[in-house]
């Protein structure tokens, strides 16, 4: 192992798959008419035995976890059990009433999602005709109730000339952080891999955000995208060394909806079901964690490149595209035949 063990930061707990957008990237293959795994004291439960492990920042995510009627009574016994709670949200359920509460419970930040800086982009890739007015409305919604609230953005070709108009759109609304995903084709993904981004487009654009994360007034951080650390340090930029690689089985955690514990959300392999282990057990003894964890066995560009200990790579994207999370990252430039000499 290569550094300390520590616990996670943060853990996002996938409480469904219900949703009623169906959105061309989902990663859950989210739907309105998927039923529920686990039961309310199962969500509660799991919850406790993240707490009495660590007291993290959870996520509650989904599909949609706003479509469960006992969302609020899990979203309480988070609370309760002393744990910090925040929301990923489509913003469809979020009207004045629902702030208030989401207030009223402390909740840290709120999660939309803008994948264009309009309603034709937007609604194509969400598949959703008035996504784009719904997730504006929820956002004003937010911010009038005083809540703090992020915006996600999942990149790919379809929207890469786009991403100065987004930006600037996140701060015009007045978003704390802009959060750039970059495509893992996975779920839903899968159909679209042809969007994924190649090795000099997605140099590009690590570098585009870059010169937006020095000019805009909001934060700037990228998930999905490891190699963002490498541009940061190569460009000099302020506090680089707070940007980090991929945090899966070190800073992160993802739950799913059946209580699994993976490194991710995109990295659809179980380390140990929470209903059945705890935290600690899974976290610290699990082969698949160990595994992450020795950045020795990594394949490919990435086992031999000198980033290795800051960036480590998409480890989800190195298995949807290759069927191993070891092997290198696809879309990195480093990776690319050409500049194989500059390992």
């Amino acid at each position: 192992m290569d550094k300390p063990l520590t616990k996670p930061r943060i853990a996002a707990f996938e409480i469904t798959r219900r949703c009623p957008l169906h959105c061309r990237h989902c990663r859950a293959a989210a739907d309105p008419h998927t039923q529920d795994v686990l039961s309310t004291q199962d969500c509660i439960s799991i919850l406790s035995a993240l707490a009495s492990s660590h007291r993290c920042l959870v996520i509650l995510t989904g599909g949609e976890p706003m479509e469960r009627s006992d969302f609020f009574s899990i979203l309480q016994a988070g609370t309760k059990a002393g744990l910090r709670m925040a929301l990923a949200a489509c913003g469809r359920y979020l009207d004045d009433s629902a702030a208030r509460r989401l207030k009223k419970e402390a909740v840290l930040s709120i999660s939309f999602s803008l994948d264009g800086a309009d309603a034709q982009t937007h609604d194509d890739f969400r598949a959703s005709p008035g996504a784009f007015e719904t997730v504006l409305k929820a956002i004003e919604t937010a911010r009038k109730a005083g809540l703090t609230f992020q915006i996600n953005t999942t990149l790919t070709r379809q929207n890469l000339h786009e991403v100065d108009r987004i930006a600037r759109l996140c701060e015009q609304l007045g978003a704390s952080c802009w959060n750039p995903f970059v495509l893992v084709p996975v779920g839903r993904g899968e159909q679209i891999q042809d969007l994924l981004l190649e090795g000099e487009e997605y140099e590009s654009l690590l570098e585009s955000l870059c010169r937006i994360k020095q000019h805009l007034s909001i934060q700037v951080r990228l998930t999905c995208g490891p190699q963002f650390v490498r541009l940061c340090r190569q460009a000099n930029l302020p506090k680089a060394d707070k940007v980090s690689g991929c945090l899966a089985g070190r800073d992160f955690v993802f739950i799913s909806y059946r209580g699994d514990v993976q490194p991710c959300g995109f990295l659809e392999i179980s380390a140990g079901n929470l209903l059945e282990r705890s935290f600690d057990s899974i976290w610290s003894r699990s082969p698949l964690f160990q595994s992450l964890r020795q950045t020795s066995n990594y394949k490919g560009a990435c086992g031999r490149c000198s980033y290795l200990s800051i960036c480590r790579g998409c480890r989800a994207r190195a298995y949807a595209v290759y069927g191993d999370y070891l092997q290198q990252d696809p879309v990195c430039l480093l990776a690319q035949p050409q500049r194989g000499n500059q390992q």
